[in-house]
C-alpha cells in the first residue's frame, strides 16, 4: 500500500476523502387540545402513530432530523393554547418517526412554570432524546450548549433561541435560551474552539401570521453570520416565511442560507397559511484533499407538506402529507371536498412564496420531490429508503432507560 501511495503522490495526483451528512429540519410541533383528543385511545394511552405515517420514511431516510417542540410535557391535566401541556407521547411517536433532536427554547416553554420546564426535561431524557435550548442550571447550559453532534464524519454545532416566553420568565437556576448577542458570540465561539465543522442556529422569532421576515429578523441573522454560524434556519411565525441569504460582503462562504420560517409541522391551525409547512433539508459534504486542506459544500432542498386533519382508514387524526403528491393524488390521502380546495390553495401559496426567493447566484432552493414509497400504484416513482440505521446520540446525554411510548404516565 505504500508503493502505491507514493506512486500517486509523484504523478502529482490528490487523494480525497468526502464524507456527507444529511439534516432535516422541522418547524413547530405543536399540540392543540384537538389533537389530545384524536390522539387519545379507549384504554387513556395516547397514539399519534398515524400523524407521521406519511412522513416517517423521508425522515428516517436522514442522516439526522430534528424539531421544535413547541409545548411542555408537563403532565396532567393537558391543555392547549393558550398554556399548553402535551402526553408524553407526542414526543415518543415523533422520535420513533424519525426526529433524532428536538429544541425546547420558544414562547411557550414556560407555559406551566418552573415545574414544566424540568419535567419537560426530564421526560426527554427519559425517552432519550437529545435537546437544547431549556436547562436546569447554568452548569447544565455550559455543559449541553452548543449542542455539539459528529456523525459521519462531519463535526455539527447546534444553538437555538426565542425571542422570548410570553412574559413568564424563567425561575432560578433554570435556564432558557433568549436572543442576547453576548450569550449568541460567546457560544459562537465555542461552537468554533470544539472543532465545528458547520455551525446553525435554530431561532425562535419573527411576527405571527407574517409570510415575510421582518428588518429585525434580517439584523439578527445578518449579526450571527457575521460572528461565524454558517446558516440560519427559524420558526414561531406558523407560516412559511421568504429565504434569504443576508449574504456579508466580502465572505466567501456560499450559501449563507436563512429560513425565516418553517411553519407548523402539525398544529390545529386552520387559516390560510397555516395549515402547513416545509421541511428543509441540508446535505453537507466535507472533502478532504492531500495538498489542499478541507472543503465543505453544502446543498438545500425543502419538502413543502400539508396538516390533514381528517379520516383515512376509519382513523381520524392530524396527518402531516408531502402537498406535492397529496395535490397530485388526493385519492390516495382520501382528501376531497373543501379539504382538497385547502389543500390545493396551500400549495400553491407556497410554491408561488418560495419560487420567487433565489440564492446570491441567482438559483433558488430547489424543492424536494417527495412521494410515498407505500403507494400499491407508484411503489417505483421517487421512493424514499431509509438509509440509515440512526444509533442514538449518546455523545448527547447520557443514556437513561425508556418508557413504554403507550403508558399513561411517564
Amino acid at each position: 500500500m505504500k508503493r502505491i501511495l507514493i506512486l500517486i503522490l509523484l504523478l502529482g495526483s490528490t487523494i480525497v476523502q468526502a464524507q456527507t451528512l444529511r439534516i432535516i429540519f422541522a418547524g413547530d410541533l405543536m399540540s392543540h387540545m384537538p389533537q389530545v383528543n384524536a390522539a387519545k385511545q379507549a384504554d387513556g394511552s395516547y397514539d399519534y402513530a398515524p400523524c407521521f405515517r406519511y412522513v416517517k420514511d423521508y425522515l428516517q431516510s436522514a442522516d439526522l432530523a430534528i424539531v421544535n417542540l413547541e409545548v411542555p410535557l408537563a403532565g396532567k391535566p393537558y391543555s392547549g393554547y393558550p398554556q399548553f401541556s402535551a402526553p408524553d407521547a407526542l414526543a415518543a411517536y415523533a422520535k420513533e418517526a424519525g426526529f433524532d433532536i428536538m429544541t425546547t427554547a420558544n414562547n411557550h416553554c414556560m407555559d406551566r412554570g418552573k415545574k414544566g420546564l424540568e419535567r419537560t426535561l426530564f421526560a426527554l431524557d427519559s425517552l432519550g432524546i437529545p435537546h437544547l435550548g431549556t436547562y436546569r442550571d447554568r452548569q447544565q447550559r455550559d455543559t449541553e450548549h452548543p449542542l455539539m453532534v459528529e456523525r459521519n464524519g462531519i463535526r455539527l454545532a447546534l444553538l437555538t433561541y426565542t425571542y422570548g416566553t410570553n412574559g413568564i420568565p424563567a425561575v432560578e437556576p433554570n435556564i432558557v435560551n433568549l436572543i442576547d448577542t453576548t450569550e449568541m458570540a460567546r457560544d459562537l465561539r465555542v461552537a468554533r474552539a470544539k472543532g465545528a465543522d458547520f455551525v446553525v442556529t435554530l431561532i425562535h422569532w419573527g411576527i405571527e401570521y407574517a409570510v415575510k421576515a421582518n428588518k429585525e429578523q434580517e439584523r439578527t441573522a445578518r449579526w450571527l453570520l457575521e460572528h461565524g454560524c454558517d446558516a440560519v434556519v427559524g420558526g414561531h411565525p406558523h407560516v412559511i416565511q421568504n429565504f434569504t441569504l443576508d449574504a456579508i460582503s466580502g465572505n466567501d462562504r456560499y450559501p449563507e442560507v436563512v429560513i425565516y420560517s418553517m411553519g407548523n409541522l402539525v398544529s390545529n391551525q386552520r387559516n390560510e397559511n397555516c395549515d402547513g409547512g416545509i421541511m428543509v433539508e441540508l446535505t453537507l459534504q466535507k472533502t478532504l484533499c492531500v495538498g489542499e486542506g478541507i472543503g465543505l459544500e453544502q446543498e438545500w432542498q425543502y419538502l413543502p407538506y400539508w396538516v390533514h386533519r381528517g379520516t383515512v382508514d376509519s382513523i381520524y387524526q392530524y396527518y402531516i402529507v408531502p402537498s406535492t403528491d397529496a395535490v397530485a393524488h388526493p385519492e390516495s390521502y382520501q382528501i376531497q371536498g373543501d379539504l382538497l380546495k385547502a389543500l390545493q390553495l396551500f400549495d400553491q401559496n407556497t410554491r408561488e412564496r418560495l419560487e420567487a426567493c433565489t440564492l446570491k447566484n441567482g438559483d433558488n432552493i430547489t424543492e424536494h420531490l417527495f412521494y410515498r414509497n407505500t403507494l400499491p400504484i407508484r411503489t417505483k416513482v421517487g421512493g424514499v429508503v431509509p438509509l440509515r440505521g440512526n444509533p442514538l446520540l449518546n455523545k448527547m446525554l447520557q443514556e437513561k432507560p425508556k418508557k413504554d411510548t403507550k403508558s399513561k404516565k411517564k
